[in-house]
């Protein structure tokens, strides 16, 4: 039986649980290296393509392509991976560059970013609980905002906006062209990000433990728990994807507590205790509403 097979016989919830888990300690693994921004983010995304690569050929191995059909992305894998891409960079620049925990913060935020970007890009209709659910939040980061506005902390807080952005359009388009190939676009995007940062990056300023951190997130964190994510979201509502991914955000903070005694501020948490309660109340509505439009089918 194989890997995939296994994964198919387990529940999606399972599957995403495990995906947060690993994904978790990305924040806190950054936090860890000493390196400069512009090489850590080099690394840390050119290992992701090694991995995805790797990943990529043997998919496409088992379909019977070729090495250069089982890469080459085709339009829509771009623009995911270009959203990819921008993620995963946006993402460690903002870690860097303010509390950890107001960049996770920020990220939970996603989902509900995702259903108004659907709204005005994509023309998809969304119940009233999100717009009530998007005006909560968006009242909580304002305050995030403002409390670091013109701080150390704006920048990173800004940086964690973008991601969240990119990540929203990753999802919707994932979401309007389900004949995507992720891993293809995944790829794609890591490729041309570690291409663009290349020129700007100091490879060798990595020492010591800086390697073992960066491979670990590069060959296990990054592409894993993403990988995980992405099959649990074919299995299960994207409102149960959601509410579970909503662990990261406490889970990853935690860590960075724990081990580099990073204490959030006031702001913080009341922003974050906000934005977390309100992502939950809306996950659960619309689990309950899925069940009753199932029923009635």
């Amino acid at each position: 039986m194989t890997l995939r097979d296994r994964l198919d016989k387990v529940h999606g919830g399972w599957i995403a649980l495990l995906g947060v888990l690993i994904l978790s300690p990305d924040a806190l693994l950054l936090r860890l290296i000493n390196a400069d921004d512009f090489s850590t983010a080099f690394w840390r995304l050119g290992f992701l393509s090694m991995a995805l690569l790797l990943v990529a050929v043997w998919n496409g191995s088992k379909r019977g392509d070729s090495v250069l059909q089982s890469i080459i992305p085709a339009r829509y894998e771009i623009l995911t991976g270009l959203f990819y891409g921008g993620t995963c960079t946006l993402f460690m620049f903002s870690v860097r560059n303010t509390d950890a925990a107001n960049t996770l913060i920020i990220i939970a935020a996603t989902p509900l970013l995702a259903g108004l970007i659907g709204v005005f890009v994509f023309k998809r209709a969304q119940p009233m609980r999100t717009w009530v659910a998007s005006v909560v939040v968006f009242v909580a980061l304002l305050g995030l905002f403002s409390a670091g506005f013109g701080g150390a902390n704006a920048l990173g807080d800004m940086l964690a906006l973008g991601a969240s952005m990119c990540m929203a359009g990753y999802f919707n388009v994932l979401g309007a062209k389900p004949e995507v190939n992720a891993i293809k676009g995944m790829l794609f995007g890591a490729c041309m990000a570690t291409l663009f940062l290349f020129p700007i990056a100091e490879p060798l300023s990595p020492v010591g433990l800086d390697w073992a951190w960066l491979l670990i997130l590069g060959f296990w964190v990054l592409p894993v728990s993403f990988l995980l994510i992405a099959h649990a979201s074919r299995k299960i509502p994207a409102a149960e994807v959601s509410l579970i991914m909503l662990n990261e955000a406490i889970l990853g903070s935690f860590l960075v507590w724990l081990f580099v005694n990073e204490v959030p501020d006031e702001m913080t948490f009341i922003s974050g205790a906000v934005v977390i309660t309100t992502l939950v109340v809306h996950s659960i509505l619309g689990l309950r509403a899925s069940k009753r439009a199932r029923a009635a089918a």
